[in-house]
Parts: structure tokens; sequence; C-alpha cells
């Protein structure tokens, strides 16, 4: 199972239509969880509850997104956790399973999955055929929304780096997957994204300067944290090659 984690604000309509384009490419309504984090200060939290299954979210105060995707996480039933937003359409057939193939790659299932988003930094990478993975060397790529397995999880104790409030999650992340050889890319699974700027975005951009803030935390710990969450993850990969 893949279990897909959004925080979510100020968006009903995207959430639903995130989770309707989700069920329609799946290849099994089984092989799917979504946990939605929605804020109890959130003056359209009743039009969340109007769109989506009451199954689907719980309802908690205004908090960091990192915080929100950590949460989820933890309670998430699939081995594979994915991290996303609610812009986001998916729209290749069976997803889930192309994805499920690169984790099977790798006994250890240490690696960072990244679909295309039809947009962003990378396209260099894409295949002619555009119908494999591909595996990305020194150039960084947009990878907003990803995909880990449960033992990344476990092994690092975090599924997104909790030094940071929102921006930075997918740069680290990636960061430390392609010192691995393990960010992966597949550039014929789409999901379309487009960056919607409204009152929450205004909020967490400037009224709560978040964007310096995490700036800031990303200059400080990239050197001193990162290379030890390598390290830890490389024991753990080892550990299966005995």
């Amino acid at each position: 199972m893949i279990s897909i984690c959004l925080p979510s604000r100020g968006r009903p309509e995207l959430a639903k239509r995130m989770v309707k384009t989700a069920r329609e490419t799946v290849s099994d309504g089984k092989n799917i969880e979504f946990l939605f984090y929605l804020n109890d200060d959130d003056p359209t939290l009743e039009k969340y509850k109007e769109l989506l299954d009451e199954k689907l979210y719980e309802v908690g105060p205004n908090q960091s997104t990192c915080l929100s995707w950590n949460q989820l996480a933890l309670k998430a039933k699939g081995d594979i956790v994915m991290l996303a937003g609610d812009d986001i359409q998916f729209q290749t057939e069976h997803w889930d399973k192309e994805v499920e193939k690169v984790f099977d790659r790798y006994p250890d299932k240490i690696c960072m999955v990244v679909p295309w988003d039809c947009n962003g930094k990378g396209k260099g990478y894409q295949h002619k055929d555009k119908t494999q993975p591909v595996e990305i060397g020194d150039e960084s790529i947009g990878a907003p929304h990803f995909f880990l397995h449960k033992n990344w999880i476990r092994t690092l104790g975090y599924f997104a780096p909790p030094f940071f409030w929102h921006w930075y999650v997918d740069s680290y992340t990636q960061k430390v997957s392609r010192k691995l050889n393990r960010c992966i890319l597949l550039p014929h699974v789409k999901v379309k994204a487009k960056k919607v700027f409204d009152d929450t975005a205004t909020m967490v951009r400037k009224n709560l300067n978040v964007n310096k803030r995490d700036d800031f935390v990303w200059t400080m710990v990239r050197d001193r944290h990162l290379q030890a969450d390598v390290d830890e993850l490389k024991k753990f990969i080892d550990s299966f090659q005995k």
C-alpha cells in the first residue's frame, strides 16, 4: 500500500481533485491511502468536511507542514509513503505499480522515487522514450513530491527533515539520496502540479517569514547534519549486503 500524506489549508476543491485523480489512475483502490491534516482555524474547514470522507482527514492546530507530514507518516499504513501537496493531479495509469517496481529493485528499499511533475528542473533527464526510471546524478531535479519507504523513515527517525518549517524538505532529501546513488526519477509517471499563490501561501511566505527562516536553517544544517543522515542510511544498506 502507498500512503499519501497531505497537509492542506484553504484549498478544499484542490484536495478533492487530488483524491479523484489518484483514485482514477491507481491500479487497485486498496493499494492507496490518503492522510490529510487540516487546520482547526481554517475558514474553509467545513467545506473540506463536505467534500472529503471523514476517514481521510484529521483536524488539529495550525502548525508547520513538516510537522504535519511527519505526524501523518507515523500513522501511515503503507510501506511506501508519499510527501505530496494538495495541488497535484495524477495523470499516469497504474502509477502505484511503477513506483513499487523501483523500490523492489533494492532489498533494503532505501531510495527516493520522484514522479515527473511536468515542470521545474531536470528536463534533461527525461529518456527519449520516457518509459524507464532514471538515476539522478549531480544535477538537482524538481522534486516537490516524492516517495520514501518506511525503512528510510525508521532509520532516520523522520519522514520530512524536522529542521525545516516548509521549504527545503525536497532539496535535503534529494541531496541525501543522490549521495547514496538512490535518487530515481520516473519520467513516465506524470503528476501535474502548479504553484498556487493564495492567502495560505502569503501567510507562510510573508506573514510568518518562513522562506527566510528555512533558507537560514538550510545553510546551517546541510553540511553538519546531512552527511550524518547519509552515513546512517549507508549502514542500513550495508546490513543487507552482508
